[in-house]
Formats: C-alpha cells, structure tokens, sequence
C-alpha cells in the first residue's frame, strides 16, 4: 500500500522566490552575550566564592556536576532570562552555557561520553539543602564584592535600604497577610550602595518593615569600616526606618542618617508659615509651588533633639508635606550646630531635600529590576530558606549584570540600560559554534546591531589580560 507523504508547510514566498526554514544550521545557540557575563565573572571571582561557601554533602565519585557548574547554569540562566529551574532542562545542551560553566565541547548530544549540564532535579536538590548559616556567608560575599569594587577608599558611603512586597500563592513557610499590600506575601529588605547590591534579605510580611534592619545596618557598618576605617557612612531609607533605635545607634556610632519622618499635628504647626505661602504662590503662579524650613524637633518617645526637614507643597493635587529626619548637621556642623549654620548654603533645606533624600527613590528602579526582570520574587519553595537562597540567587545575577554595566559599559551611552535593555542587546544574541582542538569560535551575525557596544564591552572585560 502506498504510503502519502504528508505535505510540508510553507511559508508565504518573497515575491518570486521561495522562503523556507529547517534545522541543519549546525550547533547555535540564542545566548552568545553569556560569553560577557562569564568575563565579567572571572573578574569578580563571584560563582567560585559562592560554590565554596555552599556545603556539599555529596560523594565525589558519584559526583558529575560541580557545584560551581550547577550555580553558574542557574544565576546564568536568570540572567539570561530564564525564572524556573525547570528551564533547564532544554538548556543543558546550550553551548553558549557549557563554555559559561566551562564545559569542553569536544563532545556533542548523542555521543557515548557526552554529558549534559545538571538537569532541573539537581539544581533544586542544590537550592534545597541550603541553612541559615549558608545564607549568611553569602550575604558577606555580597559586601565583600561590593567592597573590593573600590580601587581606592571613597570619601563617602550611603547605604540606602527598603523593602518590597514579595507576593505568595501557596502555602510557603512564614507567609502572612500583610494589611498594607492587602495579600500574602514575604518583605524582602534591600540595601544598596548606589546601584550595588548589598543585602537581599527575605523575611515575614508579619514582622514589619523596620524588622532586623539595626543588627544588618550594624553588621556592614563594620565591614565597611573594617575595610576603609575612615569613610563617612550615611543610612537613607524612608519612614519604615525612623525608628529610635537605629537613630540612636547611628548617633552612637557616628553614622549619619536620612529617614523619612510621618506627618503628626505637632510638626505641622512648625510649617504653617511655609504652607501658607506654597498655597498663596500657587494660587498666584498656577505653578507648583514648595516651601522648605529646618525644624529642630523632640518627638515624646525620644530623649534627644533632632534636625527635621519640612516640605510644604501645593499644587494641583491640593498640599502635600513631607518630613525627613536627620543628623547630618551635627556631621557636619558638630553636635553643637545652630539653625543658622544648618541653614547655611552647604544644607540649604531645599538643596539638602532633593540632594540627600530624593535620590532615593533610584533605588526603587534596582528593585524593580530585581523582581520584573531577574524573577526574585519566584518563591514558591515550601521551605522559607530555599526561598531567601532564591533571592539570592536572582542577586548575584543582578551582581553580574551590574558588573557588566558598571565596568563594561562605564562611560558610554548605554551606562544607564536597564538590565532588560543588556539582556535583549547583549545577552540574547543568536551565533553559530565550531569546536576544534584549538579553539572554540562563536560566530555571531554580521548584521547584529550593537557590534560596536559588543566590542567596547568585551575591550573592557578583557583589555587588560
């Protein structure tokens, strides 16, 4: 009996010529820009630091993936965009991924001795044995690699802390619902230095914003002076922080402070010049108007004086006021400073506003890249440490892609990109690989967009070996 062979579909013809696509291009991978991050690794020495940290119980002889190996296809991966571990299972056969993990590829899928990198089932075996003890070492690799960016001491340090809803839909370990967000989630706080990460800690949604944030401010204060004794560390962060234990502590310690401070009828009557005239100059301009003032303030819980500044606006959306509490007078002024001198042209309360508090809010935006584009809130282990070892591991993958930021693209116009914009233009690249005995090449397309960007990334990452 004849046999019909089922017709192939086609695809609509180019004026007169037909258009046809199969799958006999040779090895290629769509992740060719992976080969920056592996540079960029090198440098920072970041995936060798966490694998040693990690404990493995494992017997070496029935060992096949390294432990380094299996991170470097997962932070790789969230790197690369892919959230699940499960993801991983079509990827072990990447190439762009082995040459990452530092796989020979003198082996190919369907040979005898090929061996593919670590499936989904190990890597969540690896997420799953980690304890506190673990997440703790690899909080210090964090502050260590931050750290080790300076070549030189800085003059200043500004620690800038928040923290974020992370939301949940199963029954993870410490969920809880959170009023303020109105849903279960966790409340991860972060702290960064600019657009370096320091910290990613996941806690409770139960315990508050202000949860642990002393003991953690206390923890990099040492490191830090540890490491440069004397550099003047500033703690910014918004009203969840302006609390009197930590103001205390940093008074204490010599560590300045900026923190958001609530609205409360008491303070209000000290800015009733201030919004008086924002309301009468917005009713005469039809702009915007806002109004700045010093306030020295003792609120009845506290057993000391402290500068706040007040901002009065109004505008279309009727007044807004807004307060912020500092020590950064008494820094720079010392302890004994007066009104005049706080309002002297190097604190001018309007300049000290927008210069030493606003610039917060940048912080927000490395968040954003955090959850959105690097899946750290993918928590849904059931253990609550596999969870913050997720988080953790969506953190260095945004260490690696700030690095490749920060020093490959320092100094050009593509500085700023978000890491979804590095990802699209500089990690998701499509590049055929050829293996010989010397070497392995990636031919990437000749018409790829940003060669230019590519080349002065890669000149950076390797010009000085």
């Amino acid at each position: 009996m004849t046999q019909r062979k089922p017709k192939e579909p086609t695809l609509k013809r180019l004026r007169r010529k037909a258009v046809d696509a199969d799958f006999t291009g040779g090895t290629i991978t769509t992740d060719a820009g992976l080969l920056l991050l592996r540079e960029v690794d090198r440098k920072l020495n970041l995936i060798n630091r966490v694998a040693q940290v990690i404990p493995d119980p494992r017997d070496p002889i029935y060992t096949t993936h390294t432990q380094a190996e299996i991170l470097t296809s997962r932070v790789f991966g969230i790197a690369a965009g892919y959230e699940d571990a499960n993801d991983h299972q079509q990827l072990r056969d990447d190439p762009a991924f082995h040459v990452a993990a530092q796989r020979s590829l003198d082996q190919s899928p369907g040979d005898d001795d090929y061996i593919p990198l670590a499936s989904p089932s190990t890597i969540s075996r690896l997420e799953n044995r980690i304890d506190k003890r673990t997440c703790f070492e690899l909080h210090e690799i964090l502050v260590q690699t931050f750290l080790d960016s300076y070549d030189e001491a800085p003059d200043e340090i500004v620690l800038d802390i928040d923290s974020t809803d992370d939301p949940v839909h199963g029954e993870q370990e410490k969920r809880f619902f959170n009023g303020y967000y109105d849903r279960y989630c966790f409340l991860p706080l972060y702290v960064f230095c600019g657009d370096q990460l320091l910290v990613s800690y996941l806690r409770s949604s139960g315990d508050g914003g202000a949860k642990h944030v002393r003991p953690i401010i206390k923890l990099l204060v040492g490191a830090i002076r540890q490491r440069f004794p004397d550099v003047k560390i500033i703690v910014r962060g918004d009203t969840d922080f302006s609390k009197p234990n930590l103001m205390r502590w940093c008074e204490r310690n010599d560590v300045g402070y900026v923190l958001g401070f609530g609205v409360n009828s008491r303070i209000k009557q000290d800015m009733v010049y201030e919004s008086i005239a924002s309301h009468c100059e917005y009713k005469r301009t039809g702009k915007t108007a806002r109004h700045f003032r010093w306030i020295k303030y003792r609120a009845k819980r506290w057993k000391t004086t402290r500068w706040i500044v007040g901002k009065s606006e109004h505008g279309n959306k009727g007044r807004n006021q807004r307060f912020v509490v500092t020590n950064l007078p008494e820094l720079f002024c010392g302890p004994a400073a007066t009104a005049t001198q706080a309002c002297s042209p190097c604190l001018d309360p309007e300049k000290f506003y927008a210069e030493r508090y606003c610039i917060r809010g940048e912080m927000e935006n490395r968040i954003k890249e955090q959850q959105l584009f690097l899946f750290s809130d993918r928590t849904s282990c059931s253990k609550f440490v596999a969870n913050q070892f997720r988080l953790l591991l969506s953190s260095f993958a945004y260490v690696l892609v700030d690095g490749l930021r920060r020093i490959g693209l320092s100094g050009t116009g593509a500085s700023r990109w978000r890491v979804d914009t590095i990802r699209l233009r500089l990690l998701k690249i499509s590049a055929r690989v050829v293996s010989s005995v010397r070497r392995v090449m990636f031919h990437l397309s000749e018409t790829y967009a940003y060669r230019p960007v590519y080349h002065a990334v890669l000149g950076r990452l390797c010009g000085s070996d």
